[in-house]
């Protein structure tokens, strides 16, 4: 009888040490996976600009004054929130470089001239930095031309070169000409209907190449990333940039962005575009408070 006991009691701390094993070690993972969840999501809002003019009467959905992009970048800097580049956010998820605290992201889409003369001396002023998106047809015709109008010129190479040793601006490619509603029936850079699959790739890969070869011939620099014309979509063409060797995406769907060191975080990227009817307080609390 009493070894029946010591069997049943040994059975039983058996059985007790075994739980006690699972439990412990199910306890780690959780608690591993949800603290490196935490320490590894980064909020990150990325505001959007087009063109930036002085005449008040221009301005709208796309046109912003330079007072009111200087407020803008004075409540970014009062708030503590601290601007990086593409390539700074690339680092931190690709390789495990640290982020300053309260990051955020100004992007410039197109490639105006007014960013040449508007927005790098704020930015010098504020010691801050910028991404700005070229189409590059267009810095092409007027690097050709060697016109230099806020009002509707767009940047030249000589322009972007000088901005880009200042160390306040990066640049990422637009499309080379597929910023064009009217481009053959093509809306911005998505596929048409009714187009083959292996043509609409063609077509997309070699556009964006061709910005790219000219970055690298006019610059000695390749961008990292792409920034959707107008927006447009296609399935695919994550795939396609990949292939190309990019790194990124910024889209122009609304949100912030939360980003953990996963790869797949900095495709399509969400934007929250700043149109000039709106303060920048206004402005920034509402997008700023998810």
């Amino acid at each position: 009888m009493k070894i029946q006991f010591h069997i049943m009691k040994l059975n039983y701390r058996i059985i007790f040490d075994f739980l006690f094993i699972v439990l412990f070690l199910t306890g780690i993972f959780i608690y591993h996976h949800v603290d490196a969840s935490n320490i590894e999501e980064i909020k990150l809002p990325i505001i959007m600009y087009h063109s930036v003019l002085k005449d008040k009467s221009q301005s709208g959905d796309y046109i912003v004054t330079p007072s009111l992009l200087e407020k803008d970048l004075m409540y970014i800097k009062n708030n503590n929130y601290h601007t990086i580049v593409m390539q700074d956010l690339i680092d931190y998820v690709e390789r495990d470089i640290p982020l300053p605290s309260n990051p955020i992201i100004i992007t410039f889409d197109d490639g105006h001239y007014n960013q040449y003369e508007y927005v790098y001396p704020l930015l010098e002023k504020y010691q801050m930095k910028a991404v700005i998106s070229i189409v590059g047809s267009y810095t092409d015709q007027f690097s050709k031309t060697n016109e230099a109008n806020p009002n509707y010129g767009y940047l030249r190479w000589c322009d972007i070169n000088k901005m880009m040793e200042s160390g306040f601006i990066e640049f990422q490619n637009h499309s080379y000409q597929l910023h064009e509603y009217s481009n053959n029936g093509r809306s911005g850079s998505t596929r048409k209907s009714g187009e083959s699959l292996s043509h609409y790739k063609m077509i997309f890969q070699n556009d964006i190449q061709k910005l790219q070869t000219d970055f690298e011939t006019n610059t000695r620099y390749i961008p990292t990333t792409f920034t959707y014309p107008f927006g447009l979509v296609s399935k695919h063409t994550t795939s396609f940039l990949k292939e190309l060797g990019f790194k990124a995406s910024l889209s122009c769907s609304t949100g912030i962005n939360y980003i953990k060191k996963d790869p797949e975080d900095l495709f399509l990227l969400k934007r929250n575009n700043r149109p000039s009817n709106i303060s920048t307080e206004d402005f920034f609390q509402k997008i700023l408070k998810e």
